[in-house]
Protein backbone atom coordinates (compact mmCIF):
# COMPACT_ATOMS: atom_id res chain seq x y z
CA UNK A 1 0.00 0.00 0.00
CA UNK A 2 2.99 2.22 0.93
CA UNK A 3 4.44 1.92 -3.10
CA UNK A 4 1.04 2.51 -4.59
CA UNK A 5 0.28 6.40 -3.44
CA UNK A 6 3.63 7.58 -5.22
CA UNK A 7 2.63 5.34 -8.10
CA UNK A 8 -0.65 6.94 -8.30
CA UNK A 9 0.67 10.78 -8.27
CA UNK A 10 3.36 9.61 -10.61
CA UNK A 11 0.89 8.65 -13.13
CA UNK A 12 -0.81 11.49 -12.36
CA UNK A 13 2.19 13.90 -13.31
CA UNK A 14 2.87 12.13 -16.30
CA UNK A 15 -0.95 12.89 -17.72
CA UNK A 16 -0.81 16.39 -17.35
CA UNK A 17 0.13 17.45 -20.55
CA UNK A 18 -2.82 18.82 -22.45
CA UNK A 19 -6.12 20.43 -21.46
CA UNK A 20 -9.29 18.62 -20.45
CA UNK A 21 -13.13 20.07 -20.55
CA UNK A 22 -15.74 17.44 -18.83
CA UNK A 23 -14.17 14.24 -19.91
CA UNK A 24 -15.85 10.89 -18.34
CA UNK A 25 -13.88 9.31 -15.43
CA UNK A 26 -16.99 7.84 -13.98
CA UNK A 27 -17.76 4.39 -14.20
CA UNK A 28 -21.12 2.09 -13.19
CA UNK A 29 -21.16 1.42 -10.09
CA UNK A 30 -22.92 -1.91 -8.58
CA UNK A 31 -25.07 -2.41 -5.24
CA UNK A 32 -23.00 -5.07 -3.83
CA UNK A 33 -21.13 -4.33 -0.87
CA UNK A 34 -18.35 -6.59 1.11
CA UNK A 35 -17.86 -5.43 4.43
CA UNK A 36 -14.16 -4.14 5.78
CA UNK A 37 -13.65 -3.82 2.39
CA UNK A 38 -11.38 -0.89 1.19
CA UNK A 39 -9.28 0.41 -2.04
CA UNK A 40 -7.99 2.81 -3.49
CA UNK A 41 -7.86 3.97 -7.46
CA UNK A 42 -6.99 6.11 -10.31
CA UNK A 43 -8.50 7.08 -13.20
CA UNK A 44 -7.92 9.06 -16.18
CA UNK A 45 -9.71 10.13 -19.36
CA UNK A 46 -8.99 11.07 -22.77
CA UNK A 47 -11.01 12.91 -25.72
CA UNK A 48 -8.64 13.25 -28.85
CA UNK A 49 -11.31 15.96 -30.41
CA UNK A 50 -10.71 18.16 -27.74
CA UNK A 51 -7.05 17.15 -26.76
CA UNK A 52 -8.51 17.31 -22.79
CA UNK A 53 -8.27 15.03 -20.41
CA UNK A 54 -9.60 14.45 -16.88
CA UNK A 55 -8.39 12.71 -13.95
CA UNK A 56 -8.93 11.72 -10.33
CA UNK A 57 -8.27 9.66 -7.32
CA UNK A 58 -10.89 7.98 -5.19
CA UNK A 59 -10.45 5.89 -1.44
CA UNK A 60 -13.70 3.73 -1.33
CA UNK A 61 -14.44 1.89 2.55
CA UNK A 62 -17.19 -0.18 3.00
CA UNK A 63 -18.05 0.38 7.38
CA UNK A 64 -20.70 -2.63 6.74
CA UNK A 65 -22.51 -5.20 4.19
CA UNK A 66 -24.82 -2.54 3.22
CA UNK A 67 -22.93 0.61 3.97
CA UNK A 68 -19.91 2.27 2.44
CA UNK A 69 -18.50 5.68 1.73
CA UNK A 70 -15.96 7.04 -1.00
CA UNK A 71 -13.94 10.30 -1.58
CA UNK A 72 -13.20 11.32 -4.92
CA UNK A 73 -10.97 14.31 -6.26
CA UNK A 74 -10.70 15.43 -9.54
CA UNK A 75 -8.15 17.59 -11.52
CA UNK A 76 -7.43 18.70 -15.18
CA UNK A 77 -5.57 21.22 -17.14
CA UNK A 78 -6.81 24.16 -18.80
CA UNK A 79 -4.89 26.59 -21.04
CA UNK A 80 -4.70 29.12 -18.18
CA UNK A 81 -3.26 26.90 -15.60
CA UNK A 82 -1.09 24.32 -15.00
CA UNK A 83 -3.13 21.68 -12.99
CA UNK A 84 -6.57 23.12 -12.20
CA UNK A 85 -8.75 22.09 -9.74
CA UNK A 86 -12.06 20.14 -11.35
CA UNK A 87 -13.95 19.01 -7.83
CA UNK A 88 -13.99 17.05 -4.49
CA UNK A 89 -16.74 14.88 -3.99
CA UNK A 90 -18.51 12.33 -1.61
CA UNK A 91 -20.63 9.57 -1.84
CA UNK A 92 -22.33 7.38 0.45
CA UNK A 93 -23.71 3.73 -0.65
CA UNK A 94 -26.31 1.28 0.66
CA UNK A 95 -27.35 -1.80 -0.52
CA UNK A 96 -30.86 -2.56 -0.11
CA UNK A 97 -30.93 -6.35 -1.39
CA UNK A 98 -29.42 -10.02 0.32
CA UNK A 99 -26.02 -10.74 -0.27
CA UNK A 100 -25.97 -12.89 -3.04
CA UNK A 101 -29.64 -11.75 -4.50
CA UNK A 102 -29.69 -12.52 -8.29
CA UNK A 103 -31.30 -8.52 -8.54
CA UNK A 104 -29.42 -7.10 -6.32
CA UNK A 105 -30.36 -3.31 -5.81
CA UNK A 106 -28.96 -0.11 -4.39
CA UNK A 107 -29.02 3.54 -3.95
CA UNK A 108 -25.65 6.12 -4.15
CA UNK A 109 -25.98 9.83 -2.93
CA UNK A 110 -23.22 12.04 -4.14
CA UNK A 111 -22.50 15.90 -3.35
CA UNK A 112 -19.95 17.69 -5.24
CA UNK A 113 -18.28 20.38 -4.90
CA UNK A 114 -16.35 23.10 -7.06
CA UNK A 115 -14.73 26.53 -7.06
CA UNK A 116 -13.95 29.54 -9.15
CA UNK A 117 -17.76 30.29 -9.22
CA UNK A 118 -18.54 26.67 -10.91
CA UNK A 119 -21.98 25.11 -10.07
CA UNK A 120 -21.64 21.46 -7.74
CA UNK A 121 -24.14 18.81 -7.83
CA UNK A 122 -26.30 16.59 -5.83
CA UNK A 123 -26.93 13.05 -7.18
CA UNK A 124 -28.96 10.22 -7.04
CA UNK A 125 -27.83 6.49 -8.38
CA UNK A 126 -30.56 3.70 -8.58
CA UNK A 127 -28.03 1.08 -8.53
CA UNK A 128 -29.12 -2.35 -9.97
CA UNK A 129 -27.22 -5.81 -11.11
CA UNK A 130 -28.42 -8.83 -12.43
CA UNK A 131 -26.49 -11.98 -12.75
CA UNK A 132 -27.23 -13.65 -15.66
CA UNK A 133 -25.53 -16.93 -15.72
CA UNK A 134 -22.61 -17.63 -14.07
CA UNK A 135 -20.10 -15.61 -15.69
CA UNK A 136 -22.51 -13.02 -17.54
CA UNK A 137 -23.69 -10.03 -15.54
CA UNK A 138 -25.69 -7.14 -16.30
CA UNK A 139 -25.43 -3.62 -14.55
CA UNK A 140 -28.25 -0.53 -14.99
CA UNK A 141 -28.03 2.68 -13.33
CA UNK A 142 -30.65 5.35 -13.16
CA UNK A 143 -29.38 8.91 -11.83
CA UNK A 144 -31.26 12.10 -10.89
CA UNK A 145 -28.90 15.46 -10.20
CA UNK A 146 -29.74 18.56 -9.67
CA UNK A 147 -27.03 21.60 -9.72
CA UNK A 148 -26.01 24.04 -6.65
CA UNK A 149 -24.25 26.80 -5.85
CA UNK A 150 -23.38 29.89 -7.78
CA UNK A 151 -23.91 29.37 -11.73
CA UNK A 152 -26.68 26.84 -10.98
CA UNK A 153 -28.69 25.68 -13.57
CA UNK A 154 -32.33 25.16 -12.16
CA UNK A 155 -34.22 21.92 -12.56
CA UNK A 156 -33.49 17.59 -12.29
CA UNK A 157 -31.19 16.25 -15.08
CA UNK A 158 -31.46 12.54 -16.20
CA UNK A 159 -28.80 9.91 -17.02
CA UNK A 160 -28.62 6.25 -17.19
CA UNK A 161 -25.55 3.87 -17.75
CA UNK A 162 -25.53 0.16 -18.20
CA UNK A 163 -23.29 -2.40 -19.32
CA UNK A 164 -23.04 -6.54 -19.76
CA UNK A 165 -19.89 -8.05 -18.67
CA UNK A 166 -18.77 -11.62 -19.43
CA UNK A 167 -16.48 -13.45 -16.67
CA UNK A 168 -13.24 -15.22 -18.72
CA UNK A 169 -10.39 -17.39 -16.88
CA UNK A 170 -8.08 -15.61 -14.53
CA UNK A 171 -10.30 -12.90 -13.54
CA UNK A 172 -10.61 -10.99 -16.37
CA UNK A 173 -14.06 -9.59 -17.45
CA UNK A 174 -14.91 -8.54 -21.44
CA UNK A 175 -18.18 -6.22 -22.33
CA UNK A 176 -19.62 -3.26 -23.48
CA UNK A 177 -20.99 0.31 -21.73
CA UNK A 178 -23.44 2.85 -22.73
CA UNK A 179 -23.76 6.06 -20.73
CA UNK A 180 -26.80 8.53 -21.73
CA UNK A 181 -27.73 11.85 -20.71
CA UNK A 182 -31.67 13.27 -21.29
CA UNK A 183 -30.78 16.70 -20.32
CA UNK A 184 -33.67 18.68 -17.90
CA UNK A 185 -36.30 16.25 -16.90
CA UNK A 186 -38.78 19.43 -17.47
CA UNK A 187 -37.55 20.00 -21.04
CA UNK A 188 -35.68 17.15 -22.72
CA UNK A 189 -32.79 17.58 -25.10
CA UNK A 190 -33.87 16.64 -28.88
CA UNK A 191 -32.10 13.02 -29.05
CA UNK A 192 -29.50 14.76 -31.48
CA UNK A 193 -28.68 17.53 -28.57
CA UNK A 194 -28.40 14.19 -25.96
CA UNK A 195 -24.74 12.84 -25.20
CA UNK A 196 -24.66 8.83 -25.99
CA UNK A 197 -21.28 6.99 -25.04
CA UNK A 198 -20.81 3.27 -25.67
CA UNK A 199 -17.98 1.03 -26.47
CA UNK A 200 -16.10 -1.94 -25.21
CA UNK A 201 -14.35 -2.39 -22.03
CA UNK A 202 -11.66 -4.91 -20.64
CA UNK A 203 -10.83 -5.64 -17.06
CA UNK A 204 -7.95 -7.74 -15.85
CA UNK A 205 -6.01 -8.38 -12.67
CA UNK A 206 -2.64 -7.19 -12.36
CA UNK A 207 -1.81 -8.84 -9.45
CA UNK A 208 -4.35 -10.47 -6.71
CA UNK A 209 -4.76 -6.49 -4.99
CA UNK A 210 -4.65 -4.49 -8.11
CA UNK A 211 -6.88 -4.39 -11.54
CA UNK A 212 -6.92 -2.61 -14.56
CA UNK A 213 -9.38 -1.51 -17.15
CA UNK A 214 -9.37 0.27 -19.52
CA UNK A 215 -12.31 1.15 -22.24
CA UNK A 216 -12.83 3.14 -25.44
CA UNK A 217 -16.15 4.99 -25.91
CA UNK A 218 -17.76 6.59 -29.24
CA UNK A 219 -20.21 9.34 -29.28
CA UNK A 220 -23.50 8.15 -31.04
CA UNK A 221 -25.20 11.53 -31.88
CA UNK A 222 -23.62 15.05 -32.42
CA UNK A 223 -24.10 16.22 -28.67
CA UNK A 224 -21.93 13.53 -27.42
CA UNK A 225 -17.77 13.53 -27.19
CA UNK A 226 -16.47 11.99 -30.85
CA UNK A 227 -14.69 9.51 -28.39
CA UNK A 228 -12.87 9.05 -25.08
CA UNK A 229 -10.36 6.87 -23.92
CA UNK A 230 -9.82 5.64 -20.19
CA UNK A 231 -7.72 3.89 -17.50
CA UNK A 232 -9.29 2.86 -14.54
CA UNK A 233 -6.67 0.99 -11.91
CA UNK A 234 -7.77 -0.15 -8.60
CA UNK A 235 -5.83 -1.46 -5.32
CA UNK A 236 -8.01 -3.24 -2.85
CA UNK A 237 -6.76 -3.52 0.59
Amino acid sequence: MRFLLPFLLSLATFWLGSPAAAQLTSGISGPEITEGARSVGYRAAYEPDQNGLAQRIHVNHAFTGSFAVRGVIQARKTEARTVDFDYVQGEVRWQATPDGARWASGLRLDVRLRDSGRPGQIALHWLNQVQLTDDVRARVSAIASMQTGSGRESGTFLQTRGDLSHRLEGGVDIGAEVYNSYGRASDLLPVSQQSHLAGPFVSLPLTPSLTLRTSALVGLTSGSADATFRVFLTHGF
